[in-house]
């Protein structure tokens, strides 16, 4: 399971890319937790929201998508200035 990591520099570094502050926990799996035990700081985020997920009739709007667009490439240029 993926642990809450208060001041963990994935986190700071979504927030920092998305202008957001507000974490949420969610119920359903991903290999994050894996990640997390062997030492890597870790977050889950994506477009969309949760209650629309993983259901008959799933949709993501098209401004979630391209806000996430917007952050994956903040990110990428986060990642080449270093």
């Amino acid at each position: 399971a993926l642990t809450p990591e208060p001041d963990g520099k994935a986190e700071a570094l979504a927030f920092a890319l998305t202008g957001q502050s507000e974490r949420c926990g969610v119920g359903f799996c991903s290999e994050a937790g894996w990640f997390q035990d062997r030492g890597f700081s870790t977050v889950v985020c994506g477009p969309g929201s949760i209650a629309q997920a993983h259901k008959a009739d799933e949709y993501i709007e098209m401004a979630e998508l391209e806000r996430y667009r917007d952050f994956l490439a903040r990110l990428m240029q986060h990642q080449c200035a270093d």
